[in-house]
């Protein structure tokens, strides 16, 4: 394994020269993405594996705020580069926020596999360093690109979702900014990717209404034949991590190379 720690490149990275690159997004949580070993065990014999951080570390960005994509795409082609990946050979797996960030990705890069969990089908507003601080500083977008910051929705919250937050529970904050604050340049177009998209959300999500906002990036879509959708019965979104979803993930990575 190789440790880079740059502003370009905050990552592991398990190489494999020659085989196809799969880049793993976190969620919210700052620094490296956690990755179940039993995931890990699966990529390392078949793939190159990059395991990147995006915000929250010392070369980074501390807030989740107005994050370049062109980080994402950069770092994808440093690997691509120097470990003898095609361009067609590019996987992005994404959880919660990195669900998000890939959904986006496949606008501005090519890539053979798009796999969101637990992912949003807007671009949501950033958090920053101190969540509990949100009403006090200017809203920002979670992403840029070119130097400007992406439309967003805004979140919209009172003092009884700020209680809830502190229990885990974020998902009645998403709705209502959803609701009160949509903002159509906010969607995520998927249309003219070219690539396979697997969704994967939850049931019982405490975060965001993930099964809703996937099945709108299903049904939307004008390359349904491309997307497919699972939803399963779990709570949180440590989908890298969990075994039912992990099972999923393998499985229809399975089911690509079979193809």
């Amino acid at each position: 394994m190789k440790e880079y720690r740059s502003k370009e490149i905050y990552g592991d990275f398990y190489e494999n020269e020659g085989k196809p690159l799969v880049v793993i997004i976190t969620g919210s949580l700052p620094g490296l993405p956690p990755v179940s070993e039993k995931l890990m065990d699966y990529l390392m014999p078949d793939y190159n594996v990059l395991r990147l951080a995006y915000y929250g570390v010392p070369e980074l960005s501390e807030s989740l705020e107005n994050v370049p994509l062109e980080y994402f795409i950069n770092a994808a082609n440093f690997i691509k580069k120097n470990y003898k990946v095609a361009d067609n050979k590019v996987i992005f797996i994404g959880s919660s926020k990195g669900g998000e960030a890939a959904l986006l990705l496949t606008k501005y890069m090519e890539s053979a596999v798009t796999i969101a969990c637990v992912a949003s089908c807007y671009v949501f507003q950033g958090l920053p360093k101190d969540l509990y601080s949100m009403s006090q500083v200017p809203p920002r977008s979670s992403w840029s690109f070119n130097n400007k910051e992406l439309p967003y929705i805004k979140f919209e919250f009172n003092e009884d979702d700020i209680e809830d937050t502190k229990k885990k529970y974020f998902c009645k904050i998403h709705e209502k900014s959803i609701e009160k604050n949509f903002n159509q340049e906010a969607l995520i177009n998927i249309d003219n990717y070219k690539g396979k998209l697997f969704l994967l959300s939850s049931e019982n999500d405490r975060y965001w209404p993930s099964k809703k906002m996937s099945n709108m990036l299903a049904q939307n879509s004008k390359n349904k034949n491309n997307i497919k959708h699972v939803c399963l019965n779990l709570e949180g979104h440590g989908f890298l991590t969990y075994d039912e979803s992990v099972n999923e993930m393998i499985h229809y990575l399975e089911e690509i190379k079979q193809a």
